[in-house]
């Protein structure tokens, strides 16, 4: 093979190693998760709740009512239409959120999002940074005001500050309204700060390659956010970039984040790593870790007050649920990367889809016609340029035998040959490079997109953002795993058939034209291996496109081949492809 073309192949490779390797396969988990024990522990709260059903009046200026002989109630129930919760007043804090419209990763219970057991940092515990001394975080708050939607916890401290958090959950939202107040009860000033627990406990989504990170958004100016992603292997970690807008946790679908509002500046966000011995992070092989955010120094005057307020955000990483909260969508913006564009006008076709017939395989299916429409004047003029490449070999072996010494007059000669009669060598690539934005959006759209979570398709295929597993082989193979997926079976099948109709460009020692058969050759092989345990919606797309594609040079080919071909005037092949005497 020529070097140039040896260069372009391996390039080529380096390129689609390098996108698949940016996004790994998902692998499912056969273990149940908590569900048991968050049912249980709410069950308790609600009765509990239904005891204790008195609100005790309060007024936060009068100091009596925090004294520190608080009885322990640790199953306070918050909840509306698509958020349950759990606090507890050691703390302040919440220990458990189950989403009720939601399964986890098995199917078989309801998804509990949050789970925290480190009972020293639960999310929304709050611990002064002058002295810890006053164990703030697992400190017995009194509850003054507790309703369905609604509690109020609070604390004085020996320093004099006493502690009140107003915690609000509105119907159909994914986030808490969280109000901190420090009040000064001493007749001198006092200068504080405090740091307060973002999360940890999120349940780890899919074993291995759960995408378990905390995250820390930086404000970069002209009402942007960008997002900073820190993984478990690179903890811990510590971000003092100026702006720090939002610090939380992230898996492959649901986000936790809490996000102070205005007057309420952060200094630093910290990640690190805890022992958690709940089996979800055993069994799926993960760990877990806490977030939590920093303030800066406050000075609180005499018999004074100092309230900062913030959104505590625990929901699925989708636009409707994430536009609740300013700034939260940059979070989907960091998991599309670089084909965010591409990646949101396809979340809105499928969706539209959707819309029509409620089946994301459906949406995938209409998704597939409409990118090969747009391309088919492009494809058509590829493949014709492909046919007559191949109905020119004749001419080419005459000039080639008529030039037989002159490499430089053939040259020109044959590409004086291609200009008349409109072919591109390379033309054959060029319907496949410019899908490959496509498909690679796409890749991240289905590997990312919560709307492809769990969704249906048809018989075996019941998670679009899965492999299309239809049962457990006795063995295990390298590369491919213990299971028997069909659709990539199926792409492979589609591309060996289109690589036979493809015309084979056999121009000489023209090595773009061998580097293109190579690359032609190696497709049916290589992509169903790469895409073996990736997303079945892409495996559906590129089936289908691939199928779409051979009926489109079937048809391509039948009306080129009824063209003859003229040189310097003269018809010097008839329909049949035919030299003439």
């Amino acid at each position: 093979m020529d070097k140039k073309a040896l260069i372009a192949l391996f390039l080529c490779g380096i390129i689609m190693l390098y996108f698949f390797n940016l996004m790994k396969p998902p692998e499912q988990s056969g273990e149940k998760g908590p569900e048991e024990v968050a049912e249980k522990t709410i069950e308790q709260g609600e009765l509990k709740d239904e005891i204790e059903t008195e609100v005790v009046a309060h007024d936060r200026k009068v100091v009596e009512i925090v004294e520190n002989d608080a009885e322990l109630q640790d199953y306070i129930l918050l909840q509306n239409d698509v958020m349950r919760s759990v606090w507890t007043n050691e703390g302040a804090a919440l220990k458990s959120v189950i989403l009720p419209e939601f399964k986890n990763p098995e199917k078989t219970e309801t998804l509990e999002l949050l789970k925290s057991s480190k009972p020293d940092s639960l999310p929304i515990s709050v611990e002064l940074a002058d002295d810890k001394s006053y164990q703030s975080k697992t400190r017995r708050y009194k509850v003054i005001e507790k309703g369905p939607d609604k509690v109020v916890f609070a604390a004085l401290l020996e320093n004099g500050i006493q502690i009140t958090k107003e915690i609000s959950l509105k119907s159909g939202n994914y986030y808490f309204d969280v109000a901190i107040s420090l009040q000064n009860t001493t007749d001198s000033e006092i200068r504080t700060s405090y740091s307060i627990t973002a999360a940890n406990g999120i349940y780890p989504e899919v074993n291995k390659t759960s995408g378990l990170s905390s995250i820390v958004g930086i404000d970069v100016g002209k009402g942007k956010t960008k997002i900073a992603h820190t993984d478990i292997k690179d903890m811990p970690y510590k971000n003092e970039s100026v702006g720090i807008t939002l610090a939380g946790s992230t898996n492959k679908y649901f986000a936790v984040a809490l996000k102070p509002q205005a007057g309420c500046r952060m200094t630093v966000a910290t990640s690190e790593l805890i022992d958690n011995p709940d089996p979800v992070y055993i069994d799926n092989k993960s760990a877990d870790f806490t977030v939590e955010l920093h303030t800066t120094k406050i000075a609180i005057p005499p018999q004074g007050e100092k309230r900062h307020d913030y959104i505590y955000f625990l929901g699925p990483k989708e636009t409707k649920a994430l536009n609740q909260c300013e700034d939260l969508l940059s979070i989907l913006d960091y998991d599309y990367g670089m084909m965010r564009s591409i990646c949101k006008i396809l979340v809105k076709i499928l969706n539209t889809a959707y819309g029509v017939i409620p089946n994301y395989g459906v949406a995938i299916l209409v998704l597939t016609f409409l990118v090969k429409l747009v391309l088919f004047p492009l494809t058509r003029k590829s493949q014709m340029s492909m046919v007559r490449m191949q109905q020119l070999q004749p001419l080419i072996g005459q000039l080639k035998e008529k030039h037989k010494g002159d490499k430089q007059k053939m040259g020109k000669e044959q590409m004086k040959l291609f200009k008349e009669h409109g072919v591109n060598p390379m033309s054959g690539c060029l319907p496949m490079m410019l899908q490959m934005p496509v498909f690679f959006a796409l890749f991240r759209t289905l590997q990312s997109s919560f709307e492809m979570r769990q969704a249906p398709f048809v018989a075996w295929i019941g998670d679009l953002s899965a492999p299309d597993q239809l049962f457990q082989l006795p063995f295990t193979l390298p590369v491919i795993g213990g299971w028997l997926n069909i659709l990539p079976i199926l792409m492979g099948i589609a591309s060996f058939i289109q690589m036979k109709l493809t015309p084979k460009n056999t121009a000489g020692d023209d090595p773009q034209a061998k580097m293109q058969q190579r690359m032609m050759q190696m497709m049916p092989l290589l992509f169903p291996i790469m895409l073996y345990n990736f997303a079945s919606g892409l495996a559906l797309y590129w089936t289908t496109s691939t199928i779409i594609s051979i009926g489109e040079q079937i048809l391509i080919r039948r009306s080129v081949k009824k063209l003859d071909i003229y040189y310097k005037g003269k018809r010097v092949i008839d329909a049949k492809a035919k030299v003439k005497k």
